[in-house]
C-alpha cells in the first residue's frame, strides 16, 4: 500500500503537551493522529458537534437548565438551603437514571 505524509505546525507547548497525553495513555504521537484520522473517516467528520465560539456565547440553554444553574448557584452562595443530595456512589445514582 503506498503511503503520503502529511505535516502539521504546533508550537512547542502544545507539541510537548501532545507528546506527554500520548505517552501516558501508552501510544505514540503518530498513533495518535492514525487513530484521529480512523475515526475521522468512518464517521464522515468530527464525532462531535464543532461550533463557532460566537455560536457559544449566544446559544440559550433550555428553560430547565437556565433554572438549575441559578438554584445551584443560589445555593453555592448560601441564600438558598442546600436540598441537593450528596452523591458517594455513582454507580447507584447512573442505575436510578437508567430505570
Amino acid at each position: 500500500m503506498a503511503t503520503s505524509e502529511i505535516v502539521i505546525r504546533l508550537d512547542d507547548k502544545e507539541k510537548h503537551e501532545f507528546e506527554q497525553n500520548a505517552k501516558a495513555i501508552g501510544i505514540t504521537t503518530s498513533s495518535a493522529i492514525k487513530m484521529f484520522i480512523a475515526k475521522f473517516n468512518c464517521d464522515k467528520g468530527f464525532s462531535y458537534p464543532v461550533t463557532a465560539k460566537e455560536s457559544i456565547k449566544t446559544r440559550k440553554s433550555p428553560e430547565e437548565v437556565e433554572k438549575a444553574l441559578v438554584i445551584a448557584k443560589a445555593e453555592e452562595l448560601g441564600l438558598l438551603e442546600d436540598t441537593s443530595e450528596r452523591v458517594t456512589n455513582i454507580q447507584n445514582l447512573r442505575h436510578r437514571w437508567v430505570q
